[in-house]
């Protein structure tokens, strides 16, 4: 297997910054230097640059880096082919995740296919589909489930995962919630939670706002949030009403305690997909989880 020098100076060079690297690793920072200096020791010479807070490889570590990474894709292969020959399924699987599907979705997901693959290590990694698309780009991760557009190099491929639609969540007791849909008319009346600017709910509402022709500036926005969880919790709360992903408030659907309608004129549907790079040595675990997010089982995980 590589060792955990190789590993952690393959992540200090995708990272360029030790910090990062440690984070990433869930390692303390002096963990990350004590083993690039250990490398650099067995060596004899320094394999990064410092330059401010970031590093930046030397000629010995481009060299040491092609190498590293054609071992670990080496140990990859032998992995697969090994567990195909037993039938065994074992191994890491590290996942990059927009917010929604990583707070959401993935748990139930990986939690059924652990049943199935219980020496399978998964990792979910939360962040925006810009880094999820990066750290996959550089074959950080073995994958991406991204509900955002995204810019792909000639390496990188989406599969359709999930639909995902926005609907409009308020509490169980408010004077509207017995109604299937609302106007936009009455939608102006009602105090409005909004995600922060970037977020890609809130990029979806606004231009659907936008293609019926509303003036956005008509919406009565009481508050700003920066998750879909505050998001609930405000909406628990009596603060306001908002739009959001069907699959993040069915838990609340369920209980009674919210209620979802949707907005009469405005379509708010979206997919979300899977990242991969095929560049990327794609190891058993990797193949089996692929085969288990198949959509119909996703619902059927999800809606049960």
């Amino acid at each position: 297997m590589l060792s955990d020098s190789m590993r952690v100076f393959i992540t200090v060079a995708d990272k360029k910054n030790f910090s990062k690297a440690a984070k990433a690793l869930s390692l303390t920072q002096p963990a990350v230097s004590f083993q690039i200096q250990t490398l650099e020791q067995y060596y004899q010479t320094m394999l990064f640059d410092r330059v401010n807070r970031h590093v930046k490889l030397t000629a010995a570590g481009e060299l040491l880096l092609d190498y590293a990474v054609h071992m670990n894709n080496l140990q990859a292969e032998l992995e697969r082919n090994m567990q195909q020959l037993t039938g065994h399924v074992k191994g890491e699987l590290l996942i990059g995740a927009s917010t929604t599907i990583g707070e959401y979705i993935l748990p139930y997901v990986v939690g059924s296919f652990k049943q199935d693959y219980p020496d399978v290590n998964v990792t979910i990694q939360i962040m925006n589909t810009k880094d999820i698309g990066t750290a996959v780009g550089t074959k950080a991760f073995d994958l991406g489930i991204i509900e955002g557009p995204l810019d792909l190099t000639e390496s990188m491929e989406t599969l359709a995962f999930l639909e995902d639609e926005l609907v409009l969540a308020m509490p169980a007791d408010h004077p509207l919630a017995s109604k299937e849909s609302i106007t936009l008319e009455e939608l102006k009346t009602l105090p409005y939670i909004t995600r922060e600017p970037g977020s890609g709910s809130r990029l979806i509402f606004e231009q659907a706002l936008i293609d019926a022709d509303f003036d956005i500036e008509d919406l009565n926005i009481v508050m700003e949030l920066g998750s879909t969880t505050s998001i609930k919790s405000a909406i628990m709360g009596g603060l306001g009403i908002s739009t959001i992903s069907k699959w993040a408030i069915q838990d609340l659907v369920r209980t009674g305690k919210v209620v979802a309608l949707n907005i009469e004129g405005l379509t708010l549907k979206r997919n979300f997909n899977i990242l991969l790079n095929n560049e990327k040595f794609q190891s058993e675990a990797t193949g089996k989880f692929l085969d288990f997010l198949d959509v119909e089982n996703i619902k059927c995980i999800l809606e049960n």
